[in-house]
């Protein structure tokens, strides 16, 4: 996925990949992570974009970003941690910047493994045990490649992806592909279902060819995805 930097003061931007378990009660139940980019200067004290990743078992009752919490466990040798500076960043009027993610339930133990790369293959950044979770430990039911911004509703929103709606600059998730239970990985042709809450300020394109652009200028006066 393409990455990219905005100058916010307020709100937060991010683009990720969002793997759940949805079985039981979703207002108590639902087992979570993220992976992916963002910009949000309340939680790091800065506009940089940042890698990140956030967990949960219970609707977000417990869990957290990074590693700010028990829980995410980095690999020996990783070249980042989560929460770590990305830099650079893409210009829309010139070189694109992209990181690949890759995240798979491991078949033996069950536990949950990001991979990550800056312009390259991706490589072991770490996992989460799969005793963390009571549903993900076992399987995902839901896969959403997604980007939110918000804000407070007294100003406007960010802008998404790149700032531009689907176009020749807008950003780009490439490469989408799923893993199969015994490692392979097969390029993404499902049936998707696509979300927008204001597509005047952020649009999506469908998922063609294993890739899809995305974004917006903002410019919205309350959160939306």
């Amino acid at each position: 996925m393409d990455v990219y930097g905005h100058n916010i003061s307020d709100g937060h931007i991010f683009t990720s990949i969002w793997i759940s378990n949805l079985e039981g009660d979703r207002e108590t139940d639902e087992n979570s992570i993220w992976v992916g980019w963002q910009v949000d200067p309340k939680k790091y004290g800065d506009s940089h974009t940042h890698f990140f990743t956030i967990w949960t078992r219970d609707t977000y009752r417990t869990g957290c970003y990074n590693m700010d919490c028990p829980g995410f466990h980095l690999a020996n040798g990783s070249k980042i941690s989560p929460g770590a500076t990305i830099h650079p960043v893409s210009n829309v009027n010139g070189t694109r910047q992209r990181i690949t993610i890759k995240v798979f339930k491991e078949k033996y133990s069950g536990n949950w493994w990001i991979h990550y790369g800056f312009n390259s293959a991706p490589a072991a950044v770490g996992y989460y045990p799969a005793k963390l979770f009571d549903k993900l430990s076992k399987k995902a039911t839901y896969i959403s490649v997604d980007s939110s911004v918000g804000g407070s509703p007294s100003i406007p929103s960010p802008p998404m992806g790149s700032g531009f709606l689907p176009s020749d600059k807008a950003a780009l998730i490439t490469d989408i592909s799923f893993i199969e239970e015994d490692g392979r990985s097969t390029p993404f042709h499902m049936d998707t279902e696509k979300i927008e809450t204001k597509s005047s300020c952020y649009s999506i394109s469908p998922i063609k060819g294993a890739k899809c652009s995305y974004g917006g200028p903002g410019g919205c006066s309350t959160q939306v995805k």
